[in-house]
């Protein structure tokens, strides 16, 4: 592998990923086919294959006895607030699954270090027409799976969410809940958009978007599909010298508002009372602020060690809803999730969407347009949800993270970066 471990797993990560998607996209279906014969526990096979292959990348890069940046941050982390979970006394199945479910975050990282990052983001664009067939048919038929549930080691799960918004179903298509097919076309849209086709797909791609996304009635992804390509289409026009301030002042602006929200709900801040228009109303907003963000708080008392440190893995989240029901938050806020799970240590978080961006604006500006837009959907769905949990924005948000401590390895299609000592060498990039 010529001293750098990355060079052998890139297949393997997007084939990983492959079935991650394909598992997420199909979610419904698949596990109503398995349960009949028993074998419904397949279904969670991908993301075991996939925690397979990054603990292989890890024990590869300690065999070299190299210092891999990407490496350390997925492990120690892991390492830290695992075993501090454990010593808050989480239940080791709970704290395990909390790690669990942070598999795709974790994965998209190590696309970023093994050179995968532009076949990873075609695959998640490839999901935007299985996400879109599936809620189209779904509005036209009702599904068999939607509603009904299964048991898998004592605990009942659902084939896919049944629920409704003002009154209106929200449709699943083929996946396990309306939020993630709707996260599904959302994302696959704007990569589709962005990508060099004629501007007649462009706008057919993205009316089809808007319709699928309306039929789930999510609001995020309503925004992200409506954002994204905006301020896109914006950085386009642009001189190239101005490109980059203007991300660095888009991604401020965003994350202000994702942090800002939660942080004023903490201080008594309330939006009043408002109408709707279909689905489209500020009540979910209005929910989070009274209910939702306010309950993920209160997991950190006892203050003392959690305020500085968190709960840990399993402490919010779909561990929960597992182990601990009474107390179940889903955090639904990127930030609310990341500092209930790991205190002040979630300021770690505000790192990659900083960090190692003029240097890849510098080395690869495709690449730094393509992650600017990853940036842009992270965002803009994690103000209204923890997305950690969910399949592909986990995955962007690990691509991110995986930027920030070796931003040249994310300008690389295919083979990677050569790490020689505390150089890095770089080919040329084609642009």
């Amino acid at each position: 592998m010529n001293g750098n471990p990355s060079n052998g797993f890139r297949w393997a990560v997007l084939a990983a990923l492959s079935l991650m998607l394909a598992n997420d996209a199909l979610g419904g279906p698949v596990r109503y086919a398995l349960a009949p014969i028993g074998l419904v526990g397949l279904s969670y096979a991908p993301f075991l294959i996939a925690a397979s292959l990054i603990l292989a990348y890890g024990l590869a890069a300690l065999a070299t006895l190299r210092a891999d940046a990407i490496a350390i941050a997925i492990f120690l982390p892991a390492l830290l607030w695992l075993s501090y979970a454990l010593l808050l006394g989480l239940p080791r199945a709970q704290a395990a699954f909390g790690l669990y479910t942070w598999v795709p975050f974790f994965l998209g990282m190590l696309a970023v270090a093994t050179g995968a990052r532009a076949g990873a983001l075609r695959l998640i664009a490839g999901v935007w027409a299985v996400a879109v067939i599936g809620v189209l048919a779904n509005a036209m038929m009702p599904f068999p799976w939607v509603g009904e549930s299964y048991e898998i080691l004592g605990v009942q799960a659902e084939f896919a969410r049944a629920w409704q918004a003002f009154g209106v179903e929200r449709l699943p298509g083929f996946s396990r809940a309306s939020f993630t097919a709707a996260n599904q076309i959302a994302i696959g849209g704007a990569l589709l958009i962005a990508g060099e086709i004629r501007r007649a797909a462009k706008l057919a791609i993205w009316l089809l978007s808007v319709l699928g996304i309306a039929l789930t009635t999510s609001k995020a992804p309503l925004a992200a599909i409506l954002v994204a390509p905006l301020c896109l289409a914006l950085y386009d026009r642009l001189a190239a010298a101005r490109r980059f301030r203007f991300s660095q002042w888009i991604i401020g602006g965003l994350l202000a508002v994702a942090i800002g929200l939660p942080l004023a709900a903490l201080v008594g801040f309330r939006f009043g009372e408002s109408g709707n228009l279909a689905f489209l109303s500020l009540g979910s907003v209005g929910v989070r602020m009274d209910e939702m963000w306010p309950r993920a708080y209160a997991l950190l008392e006892p203050y003392w060690p959690r305020l500085a440190l968190g709960v840990g893995f399993g402490g919010i989240g779909a561990g929960q809803a597992y182990f601990d029901a009474a107390r179940f938050s889903p955090g639904d806020n990127l930030f609310v999730f990341l500092f209930v799970t790991f205190g002040f240590g979630s300021l770690l978080f505000a790192a990659p969407f900083w960090l190692g961006n003029r240097r890849l604006f510098q080395a690869a500006p495709a690449a730094h347009r393509e992650l600017f837009l990853v940036a842009i959907l992270v965002l803009v769905l994690g103000a209204m949800a923890n997305i950690v949990e969910s399949v592909i924005p986990g995955f962007l948000l690990g691509m991110l993270a995986g930027k920030a401590p070796d931003p040249r390895a994310a300008a690389f299609e295919g083979q990677p970066a050569i790490r020689s000592g505390r150089q890095l060498r770089l080919d040329p990039v084609r642009i």
